[in-house]
């Protein structure tokens, strides 16, 4: 399994490159694609889907380009409305990617679509980083998905606390 980070500093924008035993994905990926093209290709791995957390107003994503050169799918979280062929993931629904999964979880905020992406290694365990805790995209996604989370367990959201609190 292979994650990284593919930062633009001129518009603080990050996408992810994911990938594993043959597959690719890539999260929220930038209008110039060519980078990801040449990941893909020395890698050696086929793109199986393009996720996007929300519909950017921000910048022009790379989407359409990427599923046009690859034939991957664009996955958005539930109730997008694309004007163009993509998959709206239910709430919960997970995507194989190789060995390992990805689940939409809706986080709607910033956009009704908005949603968080969990990554799921091959035992089905959450990836987390070297301090073993899961990353979320912003403060946003994450301030969404503890608002879910009290929404649900119906406790205050004051309540649900992160590692770092």
């Amino acid at each position: 399994m292979k994650i990284e980070q593919i930062y633009t500093g001129c518009l603080a924008q990050g996408a992810y490159y994911i990938s594993s035993n043959g597959e690719a994905a890539i999260v929220d990926p930038l209008r110039e694609t060519a980078p990801y093209i040449n990941r893909l290709e020395k890698d050696g791995v086929k793109l199986k889907y393009i996720f996007e957390t929300h519909f950017h107003a921000d910048f022009v994503s790379g989407h359409l380009d990427l599923k046009n050169k690859t034939g991957a799918e664009i996955v958005y979280g539930p109730t997008a409305q694309a004007g163009f062929e993509s998959i709206v993931a239910e709430d919960g629904q997970e995507f194989k990617i190789g060995d390992i999964t990805i689940k939409v979880l809706h986080t709607p905020g910033h956009t009704m679509e908005s949603s968080t992406f969990l990554l799921k290694d091959e035992n089905g365990k959450a990836v987390r980083d070297e301090k073993n805790r899961i990353q979320f995209k912003d403060e946003e996604a994450l301030n969404s998905f503890k608002k879910d989370l009290a929404s649900k367990y119906n406790v205050p959201v004051e309540s649900v606390l992160t590692y770092d609190e």
